[in-house]
């Protein structure tokens, strides 16, 4: 199209769910709002990343993943 002279329309990602993946059956179960939108920024990311991509904001990504490691390690320690 672009040799033609005409526009090349924006490709748009698809963000495809594994809904038998752990994480995502994880995030199903969670009953706390801002848990479950944390746990979805940080999913979203990931995919993102894996996909090749960058982040808008990693200093965020970063502070959510810590936020959830520390939450990790103070329940099993």
């Amino acid at each position: 199209m672009e040799a033609a002279g005409q526009r090349v329309p924006d490709a748009k990602p698809n963000f495809e769910v594994n809904t038998a993946h752990p994480l995502v059956s994880r995030l199903d179960a969670e009953q706390d709002e801002n848990r479950f939108r944390e746990l979805a920024l940080v999913l979203f990311d990931q995919a993102a990343l894996a996909d090749g991509g960058q982040l808008s904001d990693p200093a965020a990504y970063v502070t959510r993943l810590n936020a959830l490691l520390l939450e990790l390690l103070a329940a099993n320690g």
